[in-house]
């Protein structure tokens, strides 16, 4: 609770909520035993660069602390496991309650999709939008254009041709930038306030603000994708649509991907979150096709190719250890 009041009153909603995140798995990593060296002069420096670091690893210790987590030393060590894991758990769910399970924006989105849910829905010009799971898009239609509003998740459009009687240019409006349709199809993918659009058809124009508010587009082209998020618009660059697609088909595809993206990407179809024990099984890498709607098969293959075992608290957290 401490955090939501934090984010409720600060305008930097992104920036605190990466501080608080970063503050529980240092808090984590403490408490799983003493850190090495240089895990010790990590935290020191990330503690260091900010009173926002410093603080919001006071109130992470503190609420950690609350929960008694290693106090006692009876049972088995599986059982002071399981018991580890379950205020894990609890720490994760509270944290989460404050800094991204409460969606104001979402509770106005014309179109919403739950978690693990794929539906699609068509505007009234023709238009089609998938929407993967938890994704919301507002629709602002008027006279003169057609703005489809990406307020959170990513969404797969396929827009009805400018011709006839529809003049109206196509403009998806997401963090602070548009997507400028040229007759074509492609995705979008918000993740706060990094962007990714992805064209499989034709070309769009992307225009976003640099952080000097100079306005800059490009032409993103079939085959490639281009990134954008607070900093400005990033070069476009050639990637595997059908791998950053396959969602639409019920299946998320994994190219020696970081497992800390992959757990990312499990978590958005899943009740509940899967957290690494230690940061350096971030970067170990997966490959694999998984089907959405089976996230438990996904993460047992996954455990089972790395060498890594699982402890789940009930269905609201599992931990990679």
């Amino acid at each position: 609770m401490f955090f939501f009041v934090d984010l409720m009153t600060d305008n930097t909603d992104d920036q605190l909520d990466r501080i608080n995140m970063e503050a529980a798995e240092w808090v984590i990593r403490h408490s799983g035993g003493q850190l090495t060296l240089e895990e010790q002069q990590s935290f020191e420096i990330w503690r260091s660069v900010s009173p926002l670091h410093a603080a919001a690893f006071c109130r992470a210790s503190s609420l950690w602390s609350d929960l008694d987590v290693g106090g006692s030393k009876k049972g088995t060590q599986h059982r002071k496991t399981a018991k580890h894991v379950a205020a894990t758990g609890m720490f994760v769910l509270v944290l989460g309650i404050g800094v991204s399970w409460l969606e104001p924006a979402r509770w106005f989105a014309d179109y919403t999709t739950r978690t693990g849910e794929i539906r699609t829905v068509q505007f009234n010009d023709g238009s089609l939008a998938e929407l993967d799971t938890h994704a919301a898009l507002s629709l602002r239609y008027t006279a003169n254009e057609r703005r489809v509003i990406v307020v959170g998740g990513q969404a797969y459009f396929t827009v009805a041709p400018v011709s006839g009687t529809e003049h109206r240019p196509f403009v998806v409006d997401v963090a602070g930038g548009t997507v400028t349709a040229l007759g074509t199809q492609f995705m979008v993918a918000r993740d706060g306030s990094d962007v990714d659009t992805i064209v499989t058809e034709h070309t769009v124009r992307v225009a976003k603000e640099n952080h000097e508010g100079i306005l800059r587009s490009v032409v993103v082209s079939k085959g490639q994708s281009v990134h954008f998020d607070r900093s400005g618009l990033h070069e476009p660059h050639a990637v595997s649509t059908a791998t950053l697609t396959a969602w639409r088909t019920g299946q998320l595809v994994f190219d020696n991907v970081p497992l800390s993206d992959v757990i990312a990407r499990l978590n958005r179809y899943r009740h509940g979150r899967i957290v690494l024990a230690k940061r350096s099984l971030a970067t170990l890498r997966v490959s694999g096709v998984f089907a959405c709607e089976n996230i438990g098969g996904a993460l047992t293959t996954i455990s089972q190719e790395l060498h890594v075992k699982t402890i789940s608290a009930g269905t609201l957290v599992t931990v990679i250890y």
